[in-house]
């Protein structure tokens, strides 16, 4: 775990009972399984002992329903300012996300987001928030599905993309309109974590989150884009041909929607591309307004607002991930802020963590007792 000093670490809270409480002290005192020497860390399960291994079971498993993750949403549909549609999956199921009378009224609040071509409905997505509700907390959990994801009516011919916050800021102020006494928690995956990641690094002092965590957050767009795109079986056969198929179906349905006349894309190279990069290039750089791919990349990439988050915030990689490699990660940040925390783990993969038999999913634990011990 890479974090500020004793001395350093930001007082999360104090309270007559406990003094004051450091972000540092509730790591070490709260959340053993990243900090208790006997039980900090993850062996991989004996047959995905490598980040590969682990990246591409998590892929094939990803719409596994088993005891962990048999969950049902209810779903609230928002509508972004510029007529887009994001859809939130709620569970346990309560219409709206309204403060109810009773158990619920003020109970923490959750609010997740998955990676690219992700939502609600993958394995690890359904593990998190049903172990987030059944907590000791009682989370309750609203996972804010992307633009033009998980069924959600496509209402806007903008995409989302890697560094799109205000999807997800008009998300956040809805919830906490609508639950003003509910402590807000961010939990991004992938892409969800850099866009987590950079809203709350945009959002500083005046984050209505009470903290984030993310997993397996690419930092640097621009690193984790050159990873995406090499020529490699993960890449070739996994990873380029789930996001593809994904993105080109949202795309698809969103032909009816009419581009801006002075938008120039050129279709055909959109339905003949082969890796992300042709999208973002023909597609998402166009739309966006960006001059080209460098700028996407730079002005998308969270570490350049690591440094601004002023609110505890946990960030988990794995040294082995070949989507987000760990060059991409400013580690010198993670010593110098004191709000921040990164765990690291060797054997991780991407999206994978993957302990134990049967396999199950590591990082579930320490994210339960990180965002449990804040609220």
């Amino acid at each position: 775990v890479v974090t500020s000093d004793a001395k350093t670490s930001v007082v999360v809270r104090q309270t007559d009972e406990e003094g004051a409480v450091t972000l540092r002290d509730i790591l070490y005192a709260k959340c053993l399984s990243l900090t208790d020497p006997e039980t900090a860390y993850m062996v991989p399960t004996v047959y995905l002992g490598t980040g590969l291994l682990q990246t591409i079971y998590a892929t094939m498993r990803v719409r596994l329903r088993d005891h962990t993750s048999d969950i049902s949403y209810e779903r609230e549909l928002l509508t972004m300012e510029d007529g887009a549609t994001v859809s939130l999956d709620w569970y346990p199921g309560i219409v709206g996300g309204l403060e109810v009378e009773g158990e619920s009224a003020g109970k923490p609040i959750a609010l997740v987001m998955s990676g690219v071509g992700g939502s609600s409905q993958e394995h690890h997505i359904r593990a998190m928030v049903k172990s987030l509700a059944a907590c000791g907390r009682g989370f309750r959990v609203a996972v804010v599905n992307h633009r033009g994801t998980a069924k959600t009516p496509i209402t806007s011919p903008r995409p989302y993309d890697s560094g799109l916050t205000e999807d997800f800021r008009t998300a956040v102020k809805h919830v906490h309109g609508q639950n003003p006494e509910s402590k807000l928690v961010g939990i991004g995956f992938s892409m969800g974590a850099n866009i987590l990641t950079k809203y709350v690094g945009e959002e500083g002092t005046g984050c209505m989150l009470s903290c984030a965590v993310s997993v397996c957050c690419p930092f640097d767009i621009g690193v984790s884009s050159a990873a995406m795109n090499e020529s490699n079986l993960l890449n070739n056969y996994v990873f380029q041909p789930a996001v593809m198929s994904t993105l080109k179906r949202a795309i698809k349905r969103a032909r009816h929607l009419k581009l801006d006349s002075s938008v120039n894309i050129d279709e055909e190279r959109v339905r003949n591309a082969k890796r992300l990069w042709e999208l973002e290039d023909e597609f998402l750089v166009k739309i966006g307004g960006y001059k080209d791919l460098n700028e996407y990349y730079a002005r998308s990439s969270s570490a350049n607002f690591v440094d601004r988050i002023d609110i505890p915030y946990l960030a988990i990689n794995s040294l082995d991930d070949r989507i987000t490699p760990p060059h991409g990660i400013p580690m010198d940040k993670f010593s110098t802020n004191p709000n921040i925390a990164l765990a690291l783990v060797p054997h991780g993969g991407h999206l994978g963590f993957l302990t134990g038999f049967p396999p199950r999913i590591w990082f579930i634990r320490p994210i339960e007792e990180f965002v449990s011990a804040i609220v």
